[in-house]
């Protein structure tokens, strides 16, 4: 592994939180090849441990994993806490977990499907990076990566909520970004387009369901995979991205071009 490179995680300390499946998994992987040492977090104990065996044999990196739900501050608190015990510090992280939520128009969305969207992909979010600032700070430099959407950058019909969400996750990162910025912590965002995962499929779904059909179309005539994801995440996590702080980066096949 080439260690000098402006792209290298080597000896880094970084933390995945929503690394089961998907984007995040993929992101996982590609910090881990980096040469970061890792600690994973989801919803599965079981099934982490096996995921944190599997990459840690693929990228020959140190890999465990913490079981949390992000929406429970006392368990964020002990996740990040737990992590930086394992690694011994911590220099990056990015901020993965999020759910799609129903699909309906909003005068008929129901508030405890809206309350739980939020308490996942905006309080999950802010309670992660709560707890990780303190760590990054005490670093001297870090970088934090979120996991937005283009529904951050426009609206999506019917599933308005899961824009919002979206949208708040920028407002939360570009705010962070400037709050840090004298602090060499950058704080950063990606903007996937659709992505081949669990949850754009069960959207899409949820979508058909009230009558709508996906109208965007995709320059690039395709959705991506995960690890088409996983680049810019390295990239925004390394010395690569120095003066990158505040941006919410398109990963969209052209979509948020037209």
């Amino acid at each position: 592994m080439v260690t000098d490179s402006p792209f290298s995680l080597a000896d880094r300390r970084a933390l995945v939180v929503g690394a089961d499946s998907g984007i995040g998994l993929a992101c996982a992987r590609a910090i881990a090849k980096a040469g970061a040492r890792l600690v994973v977090a989801g919803l599965s104990q079981a099934r982490g441990d096996e995921l944190a065996r599997g990459i840690a044999e693929e990228c020959g990196a140190e890999v465990s994993y913490v079981e949390a739900d992000v929406r429970d501050e006392a368990r964020v608190a002990a996740m990040v806490e737990e992590a930086v015990a394992r690694l011994g510090g911590l220099d990056l992280a990015m901020n993965n977990a999020g759910i799609p939520g129903a699909a309906a128009a909003i005068q008929d969305y129901g508030s405890d499907d809206f309350d739980t969207l939020f308490a996942v992909n905006v309080r999950g979010t802010f309670l992660c990076m709560k707890y990780e600032i303190p760590h990054l700070l005490a670093a001297g430099k870090g970088s934090i990566v979120n996991l937005a959407s283009t529904a951050a950058l426009k609206g999506l019909p019917f599933v308005g909520p899961y824009a919002a969400s979206k949208h708040a996750v920028a407002g939360l990162t570009k705010s962070a970004a400037l709050e840090l910025a004298p602090s060499n912590v950058r704080v950063n965002a990606i903007a996937p387009g659709p992505v081949d995962t669990g949850l754009l499929h069960e959207m899409r779904a949820r979508r058909s369901g009230v009558g709508f059909q996906t109208g965007t179309k995709v320059p690039m005539e395709r959705v991506a995979s995960p690890e088409e994801m996983a680049g810019a995440v390295v990239w925004l996590a390394s010395d690569a991205a120095s003066f990158v702080t505040g941006a919410i980066v398109s990963l969209d096949g052209g979509v948020s071009a037209q």
